[in-house]
């Protein structure tokens, strides 16, 4: 991030997440810096193409972090949202994920190795707040969280 004021603003939504998911054991929040030296496959990918360790996301219960989470990623002056998926996963997430993220806009990012389901506004790919950012994390979280109960 390109200050420490934007990283504290970024902060403040982890620890958002964080507060209002207390006592949750079915999601996660996770902050992108702790899994800069993680050793799994993905991580390597990200650190050999230089990408950013500045996010946060959710992750889930009996799922790989890496293979499908909520991430919120830092643009601009705000955050974007969307349900991010490995296409080792597609098979199952393709089917669904329209349903966790309503109107999304779907794009590939080729340093992630990873499908990202954008939420989206008419204009495109939505930017929140850090308040908005969270709730809208959230309500996919729940999304995804129900379609795994159901």
């Amino acid at each position: 991030m390109a200050d420490s004021g934007a990283q504290r603003a970024l902060r403040a939504v982890h620890d958002s997440l964080a507060s209002a998911l207390t006592g949750r054991a079915d999601v996660r929040p996770v902050w992108g810096p702790e899994l800069a030296g993680d050793d799994a496959p993905a991580a390597a990918a990200l650190r050999a193409a230089g990408a950013s360790w500045e996010w946060t996301a959710l992750g889930f219960a009996g799922r790989s972090f890496w293979d499908l989470h909520v991430g919120i990623l830092p643009v601009g002056s705000g955050y974007t949202v969307g349900l991010h998926w490995t296409p080792a996963v597609d098979d199952d997430v393709l089917s669904w994920a329209q349903t966790a993220v309503p109107g999304g806009a779907r794009q590939f990012a080729a340093a992630a190795g990873e499908h990202q389901l954008m939420c989206a506004d008419a204009g495109g790919i939505t930017v929140h707040s850090a308040q908005s950012a969270a709730a809208a994390a959230i309500g996919i979280a729940s999304r995804v969280l129900a379609r795994d109960s159901g």
